[in-house]
């Protein structure tokens, strides 16, 4: 568990770690990167209060979000090493359900599941994805962009140090895809998560532009080893994504700047890749319409925040 300043999200987040009821022993190691406002003293109440369940690490400096995480998986010793968020929490049956999984599907490194989506004010927003549930490979994770919720991650414990020899910065996309990579990821539509969206410690609010960089390394480092025609489709659907971020934020300018690199990474010509973006632009422009006509005209109150 990572967490930095998340006062208001912590405690919710520890307990529904604790009161899991799994056939399992479950060890929280919880990476503490200084935070200043208060959430220190809420985990260790917490860690008091369950001695030997929780772990709480305190940086003596600021180790930034994937500085945090990687110190934790290096602590991390179990069969199976799960992943949360300290502004998200899990459902009940979470790691039970996920560790079935695993135990069938022995051939896969990991596991993710869906979630419900909530804003900072705890108000629910709809799901995380629409995705059905199947296995996929570094190929599979590629074709739409990243759909897989972070804080549902589960993985077998063998495959920590793959991870902790990867060269940060990096996000989760690049975890995602490494274990894709080492076994395939198997994934269940089933709710088992809570997501919140745009909390007010998230990297997507606070530094979106390092997000965007670091999400098209993830696909560069994946490059060399998919087909031809799966690297021009993720090289597009990452460049539409920059696209609807420019029109949101009025800078065309963003665009333009990524245009090159995701050209050259297509590996195709100009004139194949850009109607290849405008197709996955238009097939994406036309699902938010139908949930935007969903939301103000049907009065739906809940969305999907990432289509597959």
């Amino acid at each position: 568990m990572s967490t930095y300043n998340h006062r208001r999200y912590i405690a919710d987040c520890l307990l529904s770690v604790l009161s899991q009821d799994v056939d399992a022993e479950v060890e929280v190691w919880v990476g503490d990167d200084m935070s200043n406002d208060g959430t220190s003293d809420i985990v260790a109440s917490l860690a008091q209060a369950w001695p030997g369940r929780i772990h709480h690490v305190v940086h003596a400096e600021r180790q930034g979000p994937i500085g945090n995480l990687r110190s934790m998986i290096a602590m991390a010793d179990g069969d199976f090493v799960a992943h949360l968020d300290g502004d998200d929490f899990w459902l009940p049956g979470k790691l039970r359900e996920q560790i079935a999984m695993l135990q069938a599907a022995p051939e896969c490194a990991a596991c993710c599941a869906n979630a419900f989506v909530f804003d900072d004010e705890r108000e629910p927003v709809g799901v995380f994805s629409n995705a059905r549930s199947q296995r996929f490979d570094t190929e599979g994770l590629l074709r739409r962009g990243n759909f897989l919720n972070h804080s549902s991650l589960l993985y077998r414990g063998e495959f920590r140090k793959i991870l902790l020899d990867l060269v940060p910065p990096f996000i989760d996309y690049r975890i995602h895809l490494t274990l894709g990579a080492a076994g395939g990821m198997a994934y269940t539509s089933k709710v088992l998560v809570g997501y919140r969206s745009n909390s007010s410690g998230s990297m997507l609010v606070h530094d979106n532009d390092a997000v965007r960089r670091q999400y098209f390394e993830a696909i560069e480092a994946a490059l060399p080893v998919i087909s031809v025609k799966v690297r021009a489709e993720a090289c597009a659907d990452f460049l539409r994504r920059v696209a609807f971020r420019a029109l949101r934020l009025r800078r065309l300018a963003m665009l333009q700047a990524w245009w090159p690199a995701a050209l050259q990474g297509s590996a195709e010509t100009p004139v194949r890749f850009a109607f290849r973006c405008l197709r996955s632009f238009l097939m994406e422009s036309v699902r938010q319409g139908m949930q935007a006509f969903s939301t103000s005209v049907l009065r739906t109150r809940t969305r999907t925040l990432y289509f597959r």
